[in-house]
């Protein structure tokens, strides 16, 4: 006896098919149409990184030289580093003009973001715009030696350990050779000509 196609089953068997193919399309289409949300990026004030030019420049530039080495006894460097990282973080994934960086260096700035942020103590949750503002104040009082502003600012919410761990660590950022690289790699990035359209 021949067998019955799916078209000749019947009603029933020909909603079910309907229904399964719809529901493998809906499936489908949800898989194009995810999004993911760019990072928290956040805005620099005038000359925060030392120039009044491309403060994106000059973030590659202090991320790139700041963790060459290792950042021993010179918490207002780190500072100063960690901010250009945390800015950098959002600002190559969120930016049209970065588009044209390999993504991988770009998704790498981003996680060197999160390491570093657990590494001096700073919540995972912080915004990038308070992580910013805040190493970029603690920089500068440690370079005037304002004691006052530095003891405030270590005490800020954005950190999760007390003030004294944070100075501590700043003070102790280890070299590391492939957040070097990866700094290096994102700050070559610069002399392509179509990246600076």
């Amino acid at each position: 006896m021949r067998q019955k196609t799916l078209f000749e089953s019947g009603p029933m068997a020909m909603k079910r098919f309907c229904l399964t193919l719809a529901a493998c399309g809906l499936l489908a289409l949800s898989g194009c149409l995810h999004y993911d949300a760019p990072p928290d990026t956040a805005q620099l004030p005038p000359g925060a990184f030392h120039t009044n030019g491309d403060q994106d420049v000059a973030a590659l530039d202090a991320a790139a030289l700041g963790f060459a080495h290792a950042i021993i006894g010179n918490p207002g460097k780190a500072a100063y580093a960690i901010a250009a990282l945390d800015y950098l973080g959002g600002e190559l994934n969120s930016s049209p003009r970065w588009v044209g960086m390999d993504s991988l260096t770009r998704l790498e700035i981003l996680d060197w973001r999160k390491k570093m942020r657990a590494e001096v103590g700073i919540s995972a949750t912080a915004s990038s715009q308070d992580v910013v503002d805040t190493m970029l104040a603690l920089s500068e009082a440690y370079r005037t030696n304002d004691s006052a502003s530095v003891a405030h600012l270590l005490a800020s919410p954005i950190f999760t350990v007390p003030p004294n761990q944070v100075a501590d660590r700043l003070g102790n950022i280890p070299y590391n050779a492939n957040l070097n690289a990866t700094t290096m790699r994102a700050d070559n990035a610069i002399i392509t000509p179509s990246l600076g359209s």
